[in-house]
């Protein structure tokens, strides 16, 4: 699937029909993958592009933002042609300025839609901490479901914390280990963590967090990412 970007816009044809023919089509792209409730990076990409384009928009009064010369073609360097240059580029980023105002609602649109199939999956999806709890856990692993091949993914995480202008950052990074047979109603996810970690010659006391659901959605692009984001949400707030 071909993603939209700030090129999208800031490099976009002449004509603004054929622009918003593109765009529509682009958007078009983005609601199939969320009408098979597949959120991630398609959602990730249009939080990240509306960002960019409200950026734009916030700084044209101040004239910040720099437009790319390479749209612009200066002609012969005559006294008189400066002047027809400097209206041209006034009148494509006037253009380009209509482009963003008009596309941001549909695209703003959008990503609430797919927050609806967010909500709903994050309100499905349970996490608990198994078995001993330790005092430090910003290692350790997490089990999470994966209904759709009826397995249990194993994988584990580090939570990094870092800081940008004083402000604290969490990032959650996994690796994952192996995947394994969706739990016997006889067995329990202490008796899975006991057996995983025997096997990674493990600590029996690293933090480890089962993630439950009955959402058979797409494990990679929707049940994975929001785990992992509910899991940080769990770690921040320890």
């Amino acid at each position: 699937m071909k993603s939209l970007n700030i090129d999208s816009f800031v490099s976009a044809e002449s004509d603004i029909e054929i622009s918003q023919y593109r765009i529509l089509s682009g958007l078009k792209e983005y609601r199939k993958e969320f009408n098979k409730n597949k959120l991630y990076p398609s959602l990730s990409e249009l939080v990240f592009l509306s960002s960019q384009l409200e950026d734009i928009l916030n700084k044209k009064d101040n004239y910040l933002f720099q437009f790319p010369k390479k749209n612009y073609n200066p002609g012969v360097k005559s006294k008189s042609s400066y002047f027809d240059v400097a209206d041209q580029v006034d009148e494509y980023e006037d253009y380009v300025y209509e482009l963003i105002e008009w596309a941001l609602p549909l695209i703003k649109s959008l990503i609430d839609e797919a927050y609806v199939i967010y909500e709903f999956v994050e309100d499905f999806l349970s996490i608990r901490e198994v078995g001993i709890s330790p005092i430090y856990k910003d290692e350790g692993y997490i089990f999470i479901q994966n209904n759709r091949e009826f397995v249990t993914q194993v994988h584990k995480y580090t939570n990094t914390i870092y800081s940008t202008e004083n402000t604290p950052y969490h990032s959650l990074k996994t690796t994952f280990i192996e995947k394994v047979k969706i739990l016997d109603p006889s067995n329990s996810p202490e008796l899975l963590k006991d057996e995983v970690l025997k096997k990674l010659n493990d600590r029996p006391n690293f933090a480890t967090f089962y993630c439950e659901t009955d959402l058979d959605f797409p494990f990679e692009e929707t049940i994975f990412p929001i785990a992992k984001r509910k899991l940080l949400t769990i770690l921040t707030e320890l």
